[in-house]
């Protein structure tokens, strides 16, 4: 799997870890509504660089409520 965003992290957490992907590795995805974070999060756990791209995921995390679609993720 790709990890383009560097987003792949582990969490420690009761003496056990875990894989995570940190949103915050994505810039702009702070402004993004909770449920786009969740398409987003799971955009980064797929990543392979062929079915989700970097590309995909920036389109994303540049989503505009206001603006006309322009790439079918």
């Amino acid at each position: 799997m790709s990890n383009s965003f560097n987003a792949r992290d582990n969490l420690e957490a009761g003496g056990k870890s875990y894989e995570i992907y940190r949103l915050d590795a994505v810039e702009s995805s702070a402004r993004l509504p909770f449920a786009t974070k969740i398409l987003l999060e799971n955009l980064l756990r797929n990543e392979d660089g062929v079915t989700v791209t970097r590309s995909d995921i920036e389109a994303l995390s540049n989503w505009d409520s206001q603006a006309e679609p322009s790439q079918e993720i």
